[in-house]
């Protein structure tokens, strides 16, 4: 049986066949959700990339870095994204986190899959997302990453966990600088239910949100993770 939430999701799904971005019906869409014009229109981010983070660089190596990369250690192992945040996604994400529109995690989630599956990006112990704070959850009404995370562990038939709260309320980060993301951030995050989430100690955990742009945010779970014992964190995102 369904579970509540997606029983509920279902009913505000548009009609089967109709692309999510431009709403034209077309029989072959089928569960794509994206009709072939609109999908032609997806940047895809293309190698060479960052080892650590997956931003586009100049040069193509093992072991090559970005120069953030470079200069700021990050606690996660690498991040894998496969879009630009930019045009379509970029617009999507924004209605997908804040316009009402829960049902367009199959629509990310179905390109998530296939990406990962593409690249074999699937190794994972748990699969667990980048908290809400309460507040923001309450008004929102759902957290996006949480939607992403639970539809692929259900694809991928990784377990799930639910094991990171958000304790600190922070200010919106999109115009403060990289120093000023991860001060805000610093202390922002907590294990939730320790009792409960004993069994993540010694595994690998797949971290789920639906941007990554400074870092400070996958960065600052990673370390939360890592020392409750968690061994090693990767990070997945639909854009960067």
């Amino acid at each position: 049986m369904k579970g509540y939430i997606e029983s509920f999701l279902e009913l505000l799904y548009p009609e089967k066949n109709t692309c999510f971005i431009c709403s034209i019906y077309d029989e072959s869409i089928n569960d794509r959700y994206i009709c072939c014009d609109c999908e032609k229109k997806l940047k895809k981010i293309l190698p060479p990339l960052c080892t650590k983070c997956s931003k586009p660089i100049d040069y193509a190596a093992s072991d090559c870095l970005c120069p953030d990369c470079s200069v700021y250690e990050k606690s996660f192992e690498t991040v894998k994204s496969p879009f630009s945040y930019e045009g379509i996604i970029k617009d999507s994400i924004y209605n997908f986190k804040y316009y009402n529109k829960p049902y367009f995690y199959k629509f990310f989630g179905n390109f998530l899959l296939n990406f990962m599956i593409e690249i074999s990006y699937t190794n994972f112990d748990y699969i667990t997302p980048v908290p809400l704070h309460k507040s923001k959850m309450h008004s929102r009404g759902y957290n996006q990453s949480e939607l992403l995370a639970k539809y692929l562990s259900g694809k991928l038939l990784i377990p799930y966990a639910d094991a990171l709260k958000r304790t600190k309320k922070t200010t919106k980060q999109s115009q403060q600088s990289k120093d000023e993301r991860r001060k805000n951030l610093k202390g922002a995050f907590a294990i939730k239910s320790p009792l409960k989430n004993e069994i993540i100690k010694s595994s690998s955990v797949l971290l789920v949100d639906d941007v990554y742009t400074t870092g400070s945010t996958a960065d600052e779970c990673s370390k939360t993770l890592l020392s409750f014992g968690v061994s090693k964190v990767y990070v997945l995102t639909i854009a960067r």
